[in-house]
Formats: C-alpha cells, structure tokens, sequence
C-alpha cells in the first residue's frame, strides 16, 4: 500500500525503494508483503481476513564509525529463500529469509507467517533476526540494531492507541476499539524503546545524525502512532546474535464487514 507522507524529509525516503521487490508470504486467513530493498524496505502489509493492518515494519542499524541509522535495505542483498514450511495445510509460499551484507558483518532476517482460519480473524508473524560479525581482521562489532513499526489496525489511521509494557519493556501492544496487536520480543531484552506519533521517529532514523530511542513507553493515543525497539550489541569476531519475535493481530470478524462497507471512506483517510 501507498499512502501519502506528511513531510518532505518523509517523502525523500521514498526515493530508494523504486527498485524493491516484493515478496508475498500466506498461510491461510493471513497474507504479508515484504519490500527488501531501498530506504524503507521491510514488511508493508499484515493483512488478516482482508484487513490490511500495516503500513512499514522496517530495520535500520548503526555500527561504530557511523554518522547515522540505514535502513538494511540499502546494504546489498546477498541472499534470499522463500518457502512453504506448512505445505500440508497450505501449500502458499509462507516463510521468507534475507541476507544483507555489511563490511564485516551480515544482517539476515527471516519472517514466518502462520494465519488463523478464515474468518478468524487472527494471524501471526514470527521474526528472527541474525546479525554476524564476520570480520577476517578479529575486531568486535559494535552495532545498534532498530525495529520502527507502523501499523495501522483495522486499516485506519489516526485512532489507535500504544504502549510498551513494562517491566521488561519487550511487548508492544497496540489496540484501535477491538482489534489488537502484540509483539513480543522473545530475546534479548530491547537496550531502549519508543512510543511516538508519525512522523517522527521515521524522520529520526533518516535525518542523518545519531540518534537512539527516548525509553517513552506510553501509553499514547488515540492518534496516528509508530512504535520502536532498540538493541545495542557488541559482538566478537566469528560471533553472532539473534533476535527472536513473535506478533500477533486480531481483528474481530464484524470489524472487517463494516471496513468493506466504509472502504471508499478508509481508503482516503489511509493514503498520507
């Protein structure tokens, strides 16, 4: 999906992504685009009996000697596979794993989609998230490591709600009336978080400088609302870390008939 940015800074991040390709993950009620290349690659739709609920889920990074976060998209893409891991249940592609190559380190997310059954209203998408240290010189790595989320639940924009919830402050949960979300982070611990209203995190994590995460935790809403997580590791040479996630949707069923009956209305309300 597109929608229009409200500044020019956001515009701009456009302007890498022309070239991105598009991969489609289902698995039964639930289906997810990922765009793996440009300024914002990442996941850019969750959508669930119909309801697309995201608008960006992406990752960005910093290493030691950097001036500013980049978004993974814009390291070379030096590996990909897209498989069915479910085939006896639906033979659709459903699982989706990338490599990025830095100099001296690889990043290499993999996303698993597991839907609910039609009608359900309810799908999952599981994340790992590898970062290798493969530097041949022996130095650690240093690298600070960002998940920026911009969901959009019962595909609306500027009445949801979120929070990152303590004490661990590694769950995210966003609602919009009935339909939630939740991700946790399974391990590690996020190092920092944030709550924000668009755009403002984007338009940090692009306005090449460094930056880290506020530890706002909300709650905040009702608005238009992105949230973050931050990592910092040190790794050695040959070492690796992985992050691990797993989010959730629910979108009541009845939800999703009055969407498709005020879909002219959503469509126009969405596109920013």
């Amino acid at each position: 999906m597109v929608r229009m940015m409200t500044t020019a800074l956001a515009l701009a991040c456009f302007a890498g992504a022309s070239n991105a390709a598009i991969t489609a993950l289902h698995d039964r009620n639930t289906s997810v685009n990922v765009n793996d290349s440009g300024t914002l690659a990442g996941m850019t739709d969750f959508v669930v009996d119909g309801v697309d609920n995201l608008f960006l889920q992406g990752f960005w990074f910093r290493t030691a000697g950097m001036n500013n976060e980049a978004n993974v998209g814009t390291l070379p893409l030096t590996g990909i596979s897209a498989i069915d891991t479910n085939p006896f249940i639906d033979a659709r592609v459903d699982t989706l794993a990338l490599q990025y190559s830095g100099a001296g380190f690889t990043i290499e997310p993999t996303w698993t989609v597991r839907g609910g059954a039609n009608g359900s209203g309810t799908g999952d998408v599981l994340e790992t998230i590898v970062i290798r240290n493969t530097s041949t010189s022996g130095a650690p790595l240093a690298i600070s490591f960002f998940q920026y989320s911009d969901f959009d639940l019962n595909g609306s924009v500027t009445d949801d709600s979120v929070e990152i919830l303590g004490p661990l402050f590694n769950t995210a949960r966003q609602t919009d009336g009935q339909a939630s979300l939740s991700e946790t982070v399974v391990t590690p611990q996020p190092t920092r978080w944030q709550v924000d209203s668009f755009p403002n995190m984007v338009n940090m994590l692009n306005d090449g400088v460094v930056d880290n995460l506020s530890n706002n935790a909300g709650p905040i809403g009702p608005g238009d609302l992105t949230w973050a997580f931050q990592w910092d590791f040190v790794i050695p040479a040959g070492g690796s870390v992985s992050i691990n996630k797993d989010k959730r949707v629910v979108v009541p069923t009845p939800g999703v008939m009055s969407l498709l009956a005020l879909a002219p209305l959503t469509l126009c309300r969405r596109r920013r």
